[in-house]
């Protein structure tokens, strides 16, 4: 397996599929005046890409690496609250979004023998997500009892932040690889129309099979 460490002759592709655990899942909405609170549910998250090594020894590397990613939610929210006067108020929002990203940044790592590797990478991110979570207006009444609220309309937004990775990945065979990573990424993303906000950083936990070229 000698020559595979060499800097600058390496380069590893990679598909890792997982979960972005929300730092804030917490969510609010206004209803007639009422705040009412829900909860979004972790997102299923699949990134795929390259890292490139450009120099560095056998043993310590350094490179790049660049990839796409995308996710989705299909689901719905429940908010509720207590009124003045001590009604229950229960909104239940359905969300369709879907999230297009790409992601360039450093890359480091230690090369175990071309048996496994220990990387570090980071940088910005860029993302396009269209959400469907439009409001009808006034809310159908009576608010003590579930109102179901289904978007019409579609939003789209850009969005941009930055990421940084951990991961350790072991050789399968000559070629094959097999690891985990940890991904924590910030990102702003703003929907205008969405009648609550739609967070976006957290850490997502990824298994990694990649295949070393």
């Amino acid at each position: 397996m000698a020559g595979h460490g060499l800097a600058g002759e390496t380069q590893y592709m990679f598909l890792q599929a997982g979960k972005l655990q929300l730092s804030d899942a917490d969510s609010t909405v206004i209803a007639n005046g009422a705040t009412l609170e829900g909860d979004y549910d972790d997102l299923p998250f699949f990134t795929g890409g390259v890292q490139k090594i450009l120099g560095g020894s056998d043993r310590f590397r350094y490179g790049y690496e660049g990839g796409a990613l995308i996710s989705w939610q299909n689901d719905s929210v429940s908010y509720s609250g207590v009124v003045d006067g001590g009604a229950t108020v229960n909104i239940k929002v359905e969300n369709e979004m879907f999230l297009f990203g790409t992601m360039l940044g450093g890359y480091g790592d230690i090369n175990i023998r071309d048996r496994a590797r220990l990387f570090l990478s980071g940088g910005p991110m860029l993302l396009l997500a269209s959400l469907k979570q439009d409001q009808e207006e006034p809310y159908p009444q009576p608010l003590s009892s579930t109102v179901v609220v289904r978007g019409d309309d579609r939003d789209f937004s850009f969005g941009y932040g930055a990421y940084a990775s951990l991961g350790l990945i072991f050789s399968v065979g000559s070629t094959s690889e097999f690891g985990v990573v940890v991904r924590e990424q910030a990102v702003e993303m703003d929907f205008n129309d969405a009648i609550a906000e739609f967070p976006y950083d957290g850490t997502q936990y990824m298994i990694s099979f990649g295949y070393r070229m």
